[in-house]
């Protein structure tokens, strides 16, 4: 198809805001583009439509150039030609012959022979396949079953080589007045009813004459005679018909493209990347840890004239390998594709993005590559007895041994002050993580910390934390230098909770808030312009729930079989246990499930689907379900974090001490023992 033509005079970024859209949007685009023209007045004379045909209508000696007969004619100055008619290509019945802007529009208005005007009249376009009622030479009448096989219906059929030229300008009337349809301007007309939905302005045409068009249009090109027509139509009423200047915009809106994004390229003649378009996701199929994946990624575009370099971005991305990092304009401007192959050492799901960029490429191309790993270990419902429980599973596909932890709960209820915050402000001269600033904060001197200086506030603002039923707030702190009487305002979510005048020795403030009214708080340490404060540490203790969990005596224990069976137990009480494959690539702790001895067994709910990673300021949990409650204890019981109803599937918990951590998801999932961090 011919997408640029040499006679176009297309204003520059006229067609800018197609950019990036398909179907319903990008029609609706170019409606703005379109809508408004300077119209001539209908009939005959100076000003009006046939003053305009000697413009648009001329064949090469200056007769009348008439897409519906084989009759000559010759032009009279502005004045109508005897034995022609101004012919609406579209119907003007269609939208009850209103004398507005499409009845007076010079895009679908054509001299026609009287004669075959009056056989086409207002029927519907179409083929004619059955009996012929009229034919001219030029154009037909008769019976078409193209819609519908079983009943015929009455069309009129263009010539072949005017096809291509009917159907752009369909296209070009149902676009330019979209608005008809919100509007019901278009009437209840049976040949429109054949052809268009009155109430919708996309897809608008029904599925037969969208086919149809799309069919002609790519059967007959854009001729020399239509590319001179659209020029001197928009010369004299300044909007032009898209279809013409770019016939591929119908694949984009109604055609084989409309899952794809139009490039104003294709009118410009800018190369770009025609597949893949930025967004695709490209999925590989799972398998198993170790095993190699590969996905081939086609890759095409328009007028490229320099190779186009291809690269992976992402944490990920050293689990993936491109076969070529670039690839030549002919393989592009052919089709080529670019195999990506996948390996991960670990049970995981990544994704990373690729990009295809040049230097003659205006945007680069941004797709999502996204693959997982598995293990075909899991866990199966234990086999409970009234004083033992047997632990079963389905092998790893590499391990030499598993691993069975078996534990109880303890302090299950109970509440106690926890610190959740204990900061001595050693990591000068930065900030703790996740802590902030504003005004002038002061890191420089050992182990303090200075808020505000002579002319501008200050202040420090911990990270958000869960709190329980009270807060308790500990701040050592002391006035700087001269400044006597400096006051240090606490604020939490904003709120002033208390204020406290420091002097020249530190001294240890405290406060106690009530926070049943929370769930979550940020708190803010300031001071004011002029009265320095050096904050030495902050403590800050939630009142919570506490709970801790004890390993039972012989455990954790090695097995080489795929069950274990845990003996000596006590009839009703609560138990929990985990697995971990040792010895292959899969080192994943599974469960803990939850077992009551003398009861039926509970339902497998491992958290598998869960993934965390020890990071080198704490843990990063990945894949949560939404509104999950998180919390982390240690192994004395004491909660390091809490979270309720989290947001994100993707949630950073700070650790700052090393150890061993227990990790709680939901009041459903019980406790995961995690490495030492």
């Amino acid at each position: 198809m011919l997408a640029v033509s040499l006679w176009a005079e297309i204003p520059a970024g006229y067609y800018d805001t197609t950019q990036g859209k398909n179907q319903g949007e990008l029609k609706t685009a170019l409606y703005e583009i379109i809508r408004y023209a300077d119209v001539l007045n209908y009939g005959s004379g100076a000003g009006a439509t046939w003053s305009g045909f000697p413009l648009t209508d001329a064949c090469a000696d200056g007769t009348v150039w008439d897409m519906y007969s084989n009759q000559i004619y010759q032009f009279d100055g502005v004045n109508s030609v005897s034995g022609m008619n101004i012919e609406h290509s579209l119907p003007k019945s269609w939208w009850g012959g209103t004398v507005n802007q499409a009845y007076k529009d010079l895009h679908h208005l054509n001299p026609s022979d009287a004669a075959a005007n009056i056989q086409k009249s207002n029927w519907t376009m179409g083929v004619v396949d059955g009996e012929v009622l009229f034919d001219n030479g030029v154009i037909k009448r008769g019976r078409s079953f193209l819609r519908d096989p079983a009943n015929s219906i009455i069309v009129w059929e263009p010539a072949d080589e005017y096809k291509g030229d009917f159907a752009r300008i369909y296209m070009y009337m149902v676009t330019c007045y979209e608005y008809f349809s919100p509007n019901d301007a278009w009437t209840s007309d049976a040949s429109m009813q054949l052809n268009v939905n009155n109430y919708d302005t996309y897809p608008l045409f029904q599925d037969w004459t969208s086919n149809l068009l799309l069919a002609w249009n790519r059967a007959d090109p854009v001729s020399t005679k239509e590319l001179k027509r659209n020029e001197a139509v928009y010369n004299i009423q300044g909007n032009r018909n898209p279809f013409i200047d770019c016939p591929l915009l119908a694949e984009y809106i109604w055609g084989n493209k409309k899952d794809e994004t139009f490039s104003t390229a294709l009118i410009t003649g800018q190369p770009y990347i025609t597949s893949p378009i930025t967004g695709k996701q490209f999925v590989f199929s799972g398998d198993k840890l170790g095993v190699l994946q590969s996905l081939n990624i086609p890759i095409s575009g328009y007028n490229i004239t320099q190779s186009v370099s291809v690269k992976l971005f992402g944490a990920s991305a050293s689990k993936f390998t491109l076969s070529r990092s670039s690839l030549s304009s002919a393989d592009v401007l052919a089709g080529t594709s670019l195999l990506v192959t996948y390996n991960s050492p670990i049970m995981s799901q990544d994704t990373v993005e690729l990009q295809c960029y040049s230097e003659e490429l205006l945007d680069t191309v941004r797709v999502r590559l996204t693959a997982e790993a598995f293990d075909t270990f899991r866990l199966l419902d234990p086999v409970i007895e009234d004083q033992s429980f047997t632990v079963r599973w389905e092998a790893s596909f590499d391990a030499l041994t598993y691993k069975v932890s078996v534990f109880t709960m303890s302090n299950v209820g109970e509440k106690a002050w926890v610190a959740t915050i204990n900061e001595d402000f050693v990591n000068t001269p930065n900030l703790p993580l996740n802590w902030t600033e504003t005004g002038y904060v002061s890191k420089n001197q050992l182990s303090e910390i200075r808020l505000a200086s002579g002319s501008t506030q200050g202040s420090i603002i911990s990270p958000l934390i869960e709190i329980g039923d009270s807060a308790q707030i500990l701040v050592r702190a002391k006035q700087y230098n001269t400044d006597n009487g400096a006051p240090l305002t606490i604020s939490c979510n904003d709120v002033i909770v208390g204020t406290f005048v420091t002097t020249v020795d530190y001294q240890t403030f405290k406060l106690k808030i009530d926070a049943s009214a929370y769930s979550s708080a940020i708190f803010k340490f300031a001071a004011g312009a002029g009265k320095r404060v050096i904050i030495d540490s902050v403590q800050i203790n939630s009142y919570e729930t506490i709970e801790s969990c004890v390993l039972l005596g012989t455990y954790p224990q090695e097995e080489t079989s795929l069950n274990h069976q845990v003996i000596d137990l006590q009839k009703g009480d609560t138990y929990y246990y985990t697995v971990q494959p040792q010895g292959g690539l899969n080192t994943a702790i599974y469960g803990p499930i939850e077992v009551v001895t003398g009861a039926t067994a509970v339902p497998n709910l491992p958290i598998s689907t869960v993934k965390w990673q020890v990071t080198s300021n704490g843990l990063l949990l990945e894949n949560l379900e939404p509104q999950s409650t998180v919390s982390v204890f240690d192994a004395l019981g004491r909660v390091w974090y809490s979270t309720a109803k989290t947001t994100s599937d993707e949630l950073q918990i700070p650790l700052s001490s090393q150890g061993v951590f227990i990790l709680r998801i939901n009041n459903d999932a019980p406790i995961k023992i995690l490495k030492s961090i």
